[in-house]
């Protein structure tokens, strides 16, 4: 009996909820802020929000390129067994041999390969992106109009939703990496 569990459940789990709580936080601090302090009577010195807005861009650059780099060096440093198998998509014709697909030998261990793979730079990335959102937090605090520093959390949040940890952001750097997929994605052609 085979078990019809989705060995890419668990190691996207703790991604998920960690984007999740990344992404709330995001709007609950800077709208508890936003909400909770009185208007100030001089607004901040344009030259710091200036600064401000330059290391965000910085930031944002930083939690694209960043996290990306070091998602390739950690895809290098893996070592998952390959084998071949029947490719399930090609036409035989008669008395042709099947042609031949590299696949991963073992789905769960290319799971947790992926899930490890995945997880430090989601969180720096995450990071990143979250500090941009604290900018914006940091100068309506200073007095800031709350439509300008929402721009702030507004970057961020959409830095974070690139992130979103799915099957095929853990999947991808592997099999780009290897020239091989998962055999179990692969759909037979029942004849």
């Amino acid at each position: 009996m085979t078990s019809s569990r989705d060995p890419f459940a668990q190691p996207l789990f703790t991604p998920r909820v960690l984007w999740l709580a990344m992404m709330v936080s995001n709007v609950m601090a800077f709208a508890a802020v936003a909400f909770t302090t009185p208007p100030a009577d001089v607004p901040p010195d344009p030259v710091f929000v200036g600064v401000l807005c330059a290391v965000a861009l910085f930031v944002a650059v930083v939690s694209v390129v960043l996290p990306a780099r070091l998602k390739k060096r950690a895809v290098a440093a893996t070592q998952l067994a390959i084998t071949e198998a029947a490719d399930p998509n090609a036409s035989v014709i008669f008395r042709e041999s099947t042609p031949r697909i590299r696949v991963f030998a073992d789905t769960q261990d290319v799971a947790a390969t992926g899930g490890r793979v995945m997880l430090t730079p989601l969180i720096l990335g995450l990071g990143l992106a979250d500090a941009i959102g604290l900018y914006g937090v940091v100068l309506v605090a200073l007095g800031l109009p709350v439509v300008q520093a929402a721009a702030f959390p507004a970057v961020a949040a959409v830095l974070m939703a690139r992130l979103f940890p799915t099957r095929n952001a853990l999947l991808a750097p592997l099999e780009a990496h290897y020239g091989a997929r998962v055999a179990s994605d692969q759909p037979a052609n029942n004849q």
